[in-house]
């Protein structure tokens, strides 16, 4: 996970522990809303992981629609004097309805459910699935700096010490 990126078309990587703890608590809000799909994306509409039903769906491209459709609405939120982007974006279709919510600056959770599905459902599930999402986002970048400052810092000794021996100082 990059922080950076939000900047850039580079898709964020994950390591395996982070996107399977992801992945759990995507799984787990699909089985509680009952949503027809539920993408997790970055703020630039690079898709990281989903579930539920994902083949009649063109995943890349309502992630990509989704996350313009958020820098949108966030612009509008700075023309009418908010301080931060809006939290939720919410589509009422006929059939299905979309939810869209950030998940921090980074990243973008894309709710797909049926239009009988209560709205405030949906909501209350979402808010503690963002909370916990959340929280594994940012024990993850914690620790991909502290893991890189101690590389950072083994690396730099070990290449001391292989150019000494290298050169016989």
């Amino acid at each position: 996970m990059n922080r950076e990126n939000k900047h850039n078309s580079q898709p964020i990587v994950l390591s395996g522990e982070t996107y399977k703890a992801i992945s759990e608590i995507i799984a787990d809000l699909t089985s509680k809303t009952r949503a027809r799909t539920i993408i997790f994306s970055d703020m630039n509409g690079h898709p990281l992981t989903q579930r539920g039903t994902t083949t009649e769906i063109d995943i890349s491209n309502l992630s990509a629609l989704a996350a313009g459709t958020f820098a949108a609405t966030a612009e509008t939120a700075k023309i009418i004097g908010e301080k931060k982007r809006f939290k939720f974006i919410f589509h009422e279709g006929e059939k299905y309805n979309a939810y869209l919510s950030n998940v921090g600056d980074d990243f973008l959770l894309i709710i797909i459910f049926d239009s009988h599905t209560a709205l405030g459902m949906v909501r209350i599930y979402t808010k503690r699935a963002i909370e916990v999402l959340t929280d594994v986002l940012q024990k993850a970048q914690t620790t991909r700096k502290s893991d890189k400052s101690f590389i950072d810092v083994d690396f730099n000794k070990y290449l001391n010490e292989e150019l000494d021996k290298a050169f016989n100082f």
